[in-house]
């Protein structure tokens, strides 16, 4: 495994778009892909074609403003995860190995 380079040459990286119908914008073009089987991995389309998950993707696709309240939700609860400081947590002075 390497780690990445601190400064990538833009033109050596290949970006894989979630959206290609509006890839500078952050909308719900994500799920109305989805929903049309353009899911960018695999896993993209088994969300729309598992019963558990389709009407969140349905829902998702259809009401861009439930989307980004959503959004918002998710990313606090991300927040809220207790961060390691001091001796219990680590930032690495090399990302392949332990300090």
């Amino acid at each position: 495994m390497r780690c990445p380079s601190p400064h990538p040459d833009p033109k050596a990286v290949k970006y894989a778009r979630n959206d290609p119908i509006t890839p500078m914008r952050f909308d719900n073009n994500y799920y109305k892909n989805v929903m049309q089987m353009k899911g960018l991995l695999r896993l993209d389309n088994a969300l729309y074609l598992d019963p558990r998950t389709k009407p969140y993707v349905q829902r998702m696709a259809k009401d861009n403003s439930y989307f980004f309240q959503q959004f918002v939700e998710g990313m606090s609860i991300l927040t809220e995860h207790n961060v390691l400081t001091g001796n219990k947590g680590e930032i690495r002075k090399h990302c392949e190995w332990v300090n």
